[in-house]
């Protein structure tokens, strides 16, 4: 009797699944109802990650971009998977790339193709469909600066961005050690036609020692440049500059840019910057330092200022790390991270800096106009026109979990007009062309109490604020 209702159960479950599969279309259609709806938006659940100890320093990652052909979301996560959901949360299509994290996304002009880049052993960087998923085209970073699985020295395509003819230029890097316990890195810059011919390859002999993290294109000034982002800096590296300009069709040098750093650090480092202006006359950079800076398109300072001024409090070195620069309309954008010490970011300090997470904005001439401060660390900003979405994570030192979420700022006025709250730290943005609706990524976290908050799932939110 209890085989028979074993049996009776199989078939009622087969049933229903041809049933929903019919309804829906989706081999999983499970999925079509993990969305949940409200007045706080659209959640979907994006699967099961390791859940990880909310101050530790690396963190759970994501990447989302508005694709305006489908009206809807592109997402890629740390499980490897992609994702197209319509405006509803609906899913569209799910592809499994490989075994790695999907660590970045910049979208084709017409938002017809997303190209993605991978940490993983091969470190791909994907062409895909954003209409079905299919993947046009992929190329193996690993080709260019090696890979050691041994160590677990993976490349990543850790930045990627394109001009007006799709031409796509990828940050790829690793990091290694030395025979003699040094970290080292392996860096070079892909540049590839939106059909997948490489074009050329910086630098074009050998690899960078250094790590990029930031690059960006600029059509008016035919210019690529790169920043550079070694935290460990020895004085036998050759690639010792700030920045490097390269030709955007010959992949040639065509100049660069050291910063001198200012004490207590050792080297000039920016991580989420720089970018030109819109005409390409202008270039903005933040550094870790808490410097902000405006080059002229050769790399030429025309002003700097500190908008997180390194502090000694205590006996300890304290500042808020620059990460973000950005020339709007609105203004010259510099963006700050938590507070940490300059001994070892996981060290406890005595007080938050009054510059921390925050988005400073200066005019062109580098008149200040208003800091605006969130509670938790900004970890992307998106732009759409006048409003400026920013993904609110962690605050590693006041553990104000109510801060986490999506926010909209206005750029004219420095005011909130959005804020959407997630349970955990919210660590991706992104916002519609029309400004209407916002997308981020939620993570789990472990607080330093055991508990565990948040889970790994998209938010898709419609703007109240006007």
């Amino acid at each position: 009797m209890s085989k028979l209702k074993g049996y009776l159960a199989l078939i009622i479950l087969v049933i229903s699944w041809v049933a929903l599969y019919w309804l829906t279309g989706s081999r999983t259609p499970w999925q079509e109802f993990a969305a949940g709806t409200g007045d706080k938006g659209i959640s979907i659940h994006l699967g099961d990650i390791p859940t990880q100890n909310y101050d530790r320093m690396g963190f759970t990652k994501a990447v989302v971009r508005y694709a305006k052909p489908e009206q809807g979301w592109i997402v890629g996560t740390e499980r490897g998977e992609i994702f197209l959901f319509d405006s509803k949360g609906k899913q569209l299509w799910k592809r499994t790339l490989g075994i790695g994290k999907l660590v970045s996304l910049c979208m084709s002009n017409a938002g017809d193709v997303a190209f993605v880049g991978e940490q993983s052993p091969e470190g791909k960087l994907y062409a895909i469909s954003s209409h079905t998923g299919d993947i046009l085209w992929q190329h193996k970073s690993s080709a260019y600066i090696g890979s050691d699985p041994s160590q677990r020295s993976y490349p990543s395509v850790v930045h990627i961005v394109v001009d007006k003819k799709d031409n796509i230029y990828a940050n790829s890097y690793r990091f290694l050690m030395t025979k003699d316990g040094v970290r080292a890195y392996n860096a070079r810059m892909l540049a590839v036609a939106k059909n997948g011919k490489m074009l050329w390859q910086f630098p074009q002999q050998e690899a960078m020692d250094s790590w990029i993290n930031w690059c960006d294109v600029n059509d008016a000034n035919g210019r690529v440049v790169i920043s550079t982002s070694a935290y460990d800096y020895r004085s036998d590296m050759h690639y010792k500059d700030t920045l490097y300009f390269i030709d955007k069709k010959s992949g040639l040098s065509i100049g660069s840019t050291f910063v001198p750093p200012v004490p207590p650090f050792e080297n000039t480092v920016m991580r989420g910057s720089p970018n030109f202006s819109r005409d390409g006359k202008y270039l903005a950079a933040a550094c870790s330092d808490g410097r902000g800076f405006l080059f002229d398109d050769k790399g030429k300072i025309l002003w700097e200022r500190f908008v997180s001024k390194p502090t000694q409090v205590d006996e300890a070195w304290i500042n808020a790390s620059g990460r973000d620069g950005y020339v709007t309309d609105y203004g010259v954008i510099f963006s700050t991270i938590n507070t940490y010490n300059r001994e070892n970011w996981q060290l406890p300090t005595p007080v938050e800096h009054p510059s921390c997470n925050s988005v400073f904005v200066f005019d062109i001439q580098g008149k200040y106009c208003y800091q605006f401060r969130a509670e938790g660390t900004m970890e992307e900003l998106g732009f759409a026109d006048k409003f400026m979405a920013c993904a609110v994570g962690r605050n590693v030192r006041t553990h104000n979990y109510k801060a986490h979420g999506g926010l909209v700022v206005d750029l004219e006025t420095g005011k909130q007009v959005d804020f959407f709250p997630t349970e955990g730290p919210c660590q991706a943005i992104a916002i519609s062309d029309d400004g209407k609706q916002v997308a981020g990524v939620e993570a789990p976290a472990v607080t330093p109490k055991g508990k565990i908050i948040g889970a790994y799932r998209l938010h898709i939110w419609q703007r109240r604020g006007e």
